[in-house]
């Protein structure tokens, strides 16, 4: 799985693992839609780390990223912050996630689906005009 030699093997693997599975409604608003998320913030480590960032299209990059914005880790937040803003991408969009992490410390909208207890805060977070809902 993680044996990716090129950009074009890279993307095509985190929209298989990441994407595909989360956000076609396979098992959307089902715990087993998370399932993957840490082997794809493995791929797209990996691949920053090795300079593939620097051989895709934006197309594929946005692919790349996708993985370190969906993270509840403010490091991985942090990192798709700085790469939105270095390739020119929507940085309102990308701080928004890192935002919510620095808040919560976690996606509110994903403690449903997760079985985990939400916080008065994130209920009034969830309850507000500004609430994400996944």
């Amino acid at each position: 799985f993680f044996k990716q030699k090129t950009a074009y093997e890279i993307a095509s693997c985190l929209v298989g693992s990441e994407m595909c599975i989360r956000d076609s409604n396979m098992f959307r608003s089902e715990a087993k839609s998370f399932k993957t998320e840490s082997m794809a913030i493995e791929v797209a480590l990996n691949a920053i780390n090795n300079g593939f960032d620097e051989e895709m299209d934006n197309e594929k990059l946005l692919f790349l990223f996708m993985p370190l914005m969906h993270s509840e880790n403010i490091e991985h937040q942090n990192l798709q912050v700085y790469l939105f803003d270095k390739y020119n991408f929507n940085l309102d969009f990308s701080k928004h996630h890192r935002d919510l992490i620095k808040k919560f410390g976690r996606f509110p909208h994903r403690n449903e689906i997760l079985g985990r207890m939400s916080t008065m805060e994130e209920l009034d977070y969830l309850l507000s005009d500004n609430a994400f809902r996944g």
